[in-house]
């Protein structure tokens, strides 16, 4: 399962097979790297090996909104004086989770990330709604500062992985050289959540 879901990605066996251990036991990875480290493919991956998961992908930067990662708010809520959001296809209903450059997002956002990746509960208006995260990776070229309150969001990622640059210059070369790597796989190995089972899915 490990060759598949690395195939194509140079180095990177080692870091693919601890974040799916990590997604396994329901743990939030962090991947530490340099930009152009297939950070956010290994993330991509890792979904791909479960059967069809809600996968939410977002790129943080200090202007992200909350509408970005958690849903717009409700007009038709809003009128009758309730502020809900409309979560579906967003973080909070998502099984599966790439956030990238997740330091340099707003403080609004990252506050609101501590229950949700930590207890898989979102608190939606008035109601607190139960999310079906198996597992968040995300992903950054730095590390928080320190004295900036993030200490606690940044003891939420268990697994913490450096993602470094191809070391082998044979690698580098056959990188330049291959077709680029496409976001599905040719095959797909699936896991069956709770089963301990897997199988192969027929190439889509």
């Amino acid at each position: 399962m490990i060759n598949h879901l690395s195939d194509g990605m140079h180095e990177r066996e080692e870091i693919v097979a601890v974040s799916l251990l990590g997604a396994l036991s329901g743990q939030n990875t962090f991947l530490f790297g340099p930009p152009g480290t297939a950070k956010s493919l290994i993330s991509r991956r890792i979904a791909c090996g479960f059967d069809q998961p809600a996968y939410f992908e977002c790129l943080m930067n200090r202007f992200s909104t909350p509408e970005e990662v958690f849903g717009p708010v409700s007009i038709k809520e809003l009128k009758e004086d309730n502020y809900v959001r409309k979560t579906a296809g967003y973080l909070p209903t998502a099984e599966f989770a790439f956030l990238d450059e997740i330091w340099k997002s707003s403080p609004a956002i990252l506050n609101a990330l501590l229950t949700l990746i930590n207890e898989r509960l979102f608190r939606n208006g008035g109601k607190v709604e139960k999310a079906p995260l198996k597992a968040l990776i995300a992903a950054s070229n730095e590390t928080p500062d320190a004295n900036q309150g993030l200490d606690a969001l940044y003891d939420r990622f268990i697994v913490r992985l450096v993602v470094p640059p191809i070391s082998r210059s044979e690698h580098f070369d056959s990188l330049l050289n291959d077709d680029p790597i496409p976001f599905a796989e040719p095959v797909r190995t699936i896991v069956q959540a709770g089963q301990g089972a897997t199988r192969q899915a027929p190439t889509p």
